[in-house]
């Protein structure tokens, strides 16, 4: 099968992306075009020819026009859709159901695993190693002593344990601390290969209530909506940690915001927010560093963040070039993940 490549990617990463997709594809696609506007890919949607189609988060109206064809019962224009993105949520999916219906589509699950679990132990590191205080005495030039916490053996609830709350567990489970994951389905084993306990969603009260970090990686659904709320933190312990990496709509900020403000717990560490960024009005911003650690949804940027997507979809191109098929990181459409 001779596929045409499509990116949407947004600017700065055009030349980038572009680039790589040439070096590494070559010959094995037919053409490769990369733009950020639907009409960039008008010449290959006229052309009728099979297109494997990357995306990033603003890609709705690509998605719609390319696959606009379902009509056809078969032999659709798009053989595949990969998300450079593990999210999936920006895509609006729920609108693009008869346009997406039968069209696999992939995720970069596993690409952002690791640097977003590093994040997660420098969070919780944060809160008990006072940077803050640090900062301020070396400033003030005072030499002062001070008792530190550890984080051995403190107990970390991780909500969402796919891939991502995977590589949380097993970099926790390294600093020694005791982690449980809570996932909807039940697990093959109660304890898994790096010591994290694997619980249902029914016992997620009772771990919950014991955490001393409570680590966020839910997908963004309408089920996961607002999950993280007062009701929630009501059950966190006072000196408990809040941590999201998960997505911004899955948190309820202004109970966050309340649950900081009047000690129902310690800290909160958020790098996803529901709107991004934040207004110049939200209170977020005026929270004290001792009471929220706030990054700007980059806990999983590094240098090598586009590359290291580019491969996954290689993998996949490769597989439907010379099998016609791919299972690698499948998403459901009617589950959003």
């Amino acid at each position: 099968m001779s596929i045409t490549v499509c990116a949407y990617v947004v600017r700065p990463s055009i030349d980038l992306v572009s680039n790589f997709l040439r070096a590494n594809l070559g010959a094995k696609a037919k053409d490769i075009v990369v733009g950020n506007s639907v009409d960039e890919f008008a010449a290959a949607k006229a052309a009728g020819g099979p297109i494997a189609l990357i995306v990033e988060n603003t890609a709705h109206d690509t998605l719609k026009s390319l696959c606009d064809d379902f009509d056809k019962s078969s032999d659709r224009r798009v053989k595949f859709i990969y998300s450079a993105s593990a999210g999936v949520d920006a895509y609006r999916l729920h609108e693009l159901k008869p346009e997406l219906k039968g069209i696999p589509f992939h995720n970069a699950q596993g690409v952002y695993s690791r640097v977003l679990a590093e994040h997660v132990a420098f969070s919780m590191l944060y809160f008990n190693r006072y940077p803050w205080r640090l900062i301020q005495l070396k400033r003030e030039k005072k030499w002062d002593r001070f008792n530190m916490t550890e984080v051995h053996g403190q107990k970390v609830a991780i909500m969402g344990y796919g891939d991502i709350g995977q590589q949380c567990g097993k970099l926790a489970a390294g600093l020694g601390m005791q982690v449980t994951g809570i996932r909807r389905r039940a697990p093959e084993t109660p304890i898994d290969e790096y010591g994290v306990h694997v619980k249902t969603e029914a016992e997620t009260d009772a771990v919950v209530a014991e955490a001393d970090f409570v680590v966020g990686v839910l997908p963004g659904t309408s089920t996961t909506r607002h999950y993280f709320n007062k009701d929630f933190f009501r059950k966190m312990k006072p000196s408990a940690v809040f941590i999201n990496i998960g997505r911004g709509m899955t948190q309820h900020e202004e109970d966050v915001c309340e649950a900081l403000k009047n000690g129902t717990i310690r800290g909160a560490a958020l790098d996803v927010f529901e709107t991004e960024p934040p207004s110049q009005t939200s209170p977020l911003w005026d929270l004290p560093d001792d009471k929220l650690l706030l990054s700007a949804h980059c806990a999983g940027y590094t240098n090598r963040m586009v590359e290291n997507s580019l491969v996954n979809f290689i993998e996949i191109f490769e597989s439907y070039n010379t099998t016609g098929t791919s299972d690698a990181h499948r998403i459901c459409i009617d589950q959003g993940y």
